[in-house]
């Protein structure tokens, strides 16, 4: 047999013998009343002990039950509340049932059979909200929780719920994503319009790759799974679920290490075909030499010194090239980077002048030695400023300089205002004979990004085509 506590609030003492008597008149079911005559008396049993169900009379002195139910409204309480009244009135009918009152009754129309059907009622509809509530709350922990963005959109692709990890990835504010689509993030136009024909026609979308635009102009590129669904009230009405998982980083780790092979190869390729020219130089200059030696002819002479002068010079550019392609052994110290970051500046010093370029410095006060290869180091920098000073316009060239630490990591930046760079091109810069100037050779880049990754660094570049461009070269401070 079923047993329930009842909170019975009552201020006529006849009216809660009344009820209380018509409560023990239920069959089969059995009720542990507990009285409270005053509103105070309530207050305090609301908000002490649960109770299976509460049974309000209307009128409580200078209170009534619909102040109680606004009471356990705010203090969240999900005790299922029939309300009690001396006479039926519309008004207090609709207040209550806003107020989430599970029934109404008028006590003069009070029997056992419709008092057990209200409590019967009552209990199984505050179970069924119970289980929702849970149900949703378990839901809602998904998907809040989720460390991928999921978004809830209508049939036109446009945003109506978004969580916090949707919020992270695009940046923008929850208000100013509902009054976008997700189709307008994308960055490829071709994209966009496939999607948003994909959504048209109300179809499942599986392993989409898109890049997205966020709220600061970055991009972000993601992985998307977009799901169709109808809805419970009106089947014909649809909405989608679209789950987007961030693989900015993989696809950075990737394209590194991609080029980091490409960097391997070419400097295998580059030290077999050193050997293979070296050894024939070798013989040139022993022959040219034996020969300036004996000859006593002066015209001749000319001729063979231009040879001997290519061919240093050739001997020259396999060195370098072999050098660019292999950073070798590193030998750490502790370093300061403003006084190499000056060094630098002073190889580059020619150049920069000769050009007439402002420096501008914006540098941390009180920097952090860090553990690095210095003559390495220089040389990884050395290759971005020059790349800088030859891009920006002479005597309206401008370069900023700035280190600053994030957490336990040290970041140069070197900015200029040249022509910048092509998002397309972006990913094809540090590639091993990759150039956008017509007589690079496409390797001072490769060999920047090879020497600081073998830092346990990496180099990010923020650019826009006509807008100059920044390098950060970031390193830990200890290796």
């Amino acid at each position: 047999m079923p047993r329930y506590s009842v909170l019975l609030v009552d201020d006529d003492e006849d009216d809660y013998f009344l009820t209380t008597e018509c409560l023990h008149d239920i069959r089969d079911q059995q009720f542990d009343v507990t009285w409270a005559s005053t509103y105070d008396e309530a207050f305090y049993l609301l908000n002490n002990q649960q109770f299976d169900i509460g049974l309000f009379d209307y009128l409580l002195g200078a209170r009534t039950g619909l102040d109680l139910l606004r009471i356990a409204k705010d203090l969240r309480l999900h005790t299922p509340i029939i309300l009690l009244t001396g006479r039926g009135d519309v008004t207090i009918d609709t207040e209550a049932l806003d107020l989430g009152v599970a029934d109404y009754l008028v006590k003069s129309e009070l029997e056992p059979e419709k008092l057990e059907r209200s409590i019967r009622y009552s209990i199984g509809r505050a179970a069924a909200l119970k289980a929702l509530r849970e149900s949703e709350g378990k839901y809602r922990g998904i998907f809040e929780g989720s460390i991928d963005a999921i978004c809830l959109l209508d049939v036109s692709g446009r945003f109506t719920d978004v969580n916090p990890a949707a919020l992270q990835l695009t940046g923008f504010l929850k208000a100013e994503l509902v009054n976008k689509t997700l189709a307008e993030l994308f960055e490829n136009e071709s994209v966009r319009l496939n999607f948003a024909q994909e959504i048209a026609n109300k179809r499942d979308i599986r392993d989409f790759e898109a890049e997205l635009i966020t709220a600061t102009g970055a991009v972000q590129t993601v992985i998307l799974a977009c799901t169709c669904h109808k809805t419970q009230a009106q089947p014909s009405e649809v909405f989608f679920q679209a789950i987007l998982h961030n693989i900015t980083r993989r696809k950075k780790a990737e394209k590194e290490l991609l080029i980091a092979e490409k960097i391997a190869s070419a400097g295998r390729f580059m030290r077999m075909l050193g050997h293979e020219i070296r050894n024939p130089l070798t013989n040139i200059d022993l022959a040219i030499g034996q020969v300036l030696e004996e000859n006593k002819d002066a015209e001749l002479s000319i001729f063979l010194e231009i040879i001997q002068r290519n061919s240093l010079r050739i001997s020259k550019l396999v060195t370098d090239l072999l050098q660019s392609s292999n950073t070798g052994q590193l030998h750490l110290q502790p370093t300061n980077p403003h006084e190499l970051l000056e060094q630098t500046l002073e190889i580059a010093s020619d150049r920069i002048a000769l050009k007439k370029i402002t420096l501008y410095r914006h540098l941390n006060p009180d920097p952090p030695r860090i553990q690095a290869d210095p003559e390495k180091l220089k040389i990884a920098l050395f290759n971005i400023i020059i790349n800088a000073v030859e891009m920006v316009e002479a005597e309206n060239g401008m370069l900023e300089l700035s280190t600053k630490t994030v957490g336990d990591l040290f970041v140069f930046g070197i900015k200029d205002n040249g022509p910048g760079i092509a998002r397309e091109q972006i990913s094809k810069i540090f590639e091993p004979y990759f150039s956008r100037k017509p007589n690079g050779m496409g390797l001072g880049l490769a060999s920047t990004l090879s020497i600081v990754q073998a830092h346990g660094g990496q180099v990010d570049v923020q650019s826009e085509a006509g807008k100059g461009a920044t390098f950060f070269v970031i390193l830990p401070m200890k290796i």
